[in-house]
């Protein structure tokens, strides 16, 4: 073989290695789990209705750079849920961003996170900022029984997240400083739906308005496959380096 013969070779040969990734990563996503076990919404783009079902309840929702921006028109509720349910293990938290809030002394707004058991005898499990003078968190640990609790600073910003480990719910906060626990609920190991409300108590401030974003899920199992855009890469990826090894072994 000719020194020219075996540049030649060598520039056709494909690494084993870039073989061995791209028809893994084909494989991987043409795979189509029934379960994924995480899923981040950075509000990038529009809502994908297979992950998400928006009731906007006649008021303002909208994706305005990167957030889900809520604007109180009416004094009917708003709900986005999650459409797959939570199989067992699950932590689930987004952040949060006041726009418009003044405390009212006795009603207005509730953000809240929830996760709720829709089977025979629910159990719910929430925790939310609320617009009451009196307590800026509320919390629901196991039987729709609520605690109040001042936070450690009243900032304009801040995070919610419920967590669940081996049946034990637990809902938390982070208003600016560390996060705060508003204790563990009964156990409970059935299927759970996720969802962000936006609800008024005894009366609505017209323009109320607030922003989330980073709305992060883990879960041991989804109750049916959720779209990720990483699949959609990892198969675009394997097939253009399928498709560059088919074209350099033609030109060979």
């Amino acid at each position: 073989m000719t020194m020219n013969m075996k540049t030649a070779a060598a520039r056709r040969a494909v690494p084993a290695w870039m073989q061995a990734a791209a028809v893994a990563a084909t494989l991987a996503a043409a795979a189509a789990p029934t379960r994924a076990d995480s899923y981040l919404e950075t509000f990038s783009g529009p809502l994908d209705p297979a992950a998400w079902h928006l009731e906007a309840g006649g008021n303002g929702v909208a994706i305005v750079g990167g957030e889900l921006v809520f604007s109180r028109l009416t004094s009917s509720n708003s709900t986005l849920t999650f459409v797959p349910a939570l199989i067992g293990n699950f932590d689930v938290s987004f952040r949060y961003r006041l726009i418009n809030w003044a405390s009212t002394g006795g009603g207005g707004d509730r953000l809240q996170l929830d996760v709720s058991n829709p089977l025979p005898s629910p159990i719910g499990h929430a925790v939310g900022r609320v617009q009451e003078g009196y307590g800026y968190h509320f919390g629901i640990a196991g039987g729709w029984c609520c605690t109040f609790s001042s936070p450690p600073t009243a900032s304009d910003s801040g995070a919610l997240r419920i967590t669940r480990v081996a049946g034990i719910v637990q809902v938390s906060f982070n208003d600016g400083g560390s996060w705060q626990n508003l204790g563990p609920s009964s156990t409970d190991h059935r299927d759970m739906t996720l969802s962000f409300s936006s609800y008024i108590h005894n009366f609505f401030t017209a323009g109320t308005s607030y922003a989330i974003d980073d709305f992060s899920i883990w879960a041991e199992g989804f109750s049916q496959p959720v779209p990720e855009p990483a699949t959609g890469a990892m198969l675009a990826a394997g097939l253009a380096a399928l498709g560059w090894m088919a074209r350099r072994r033609r030109a060979g």
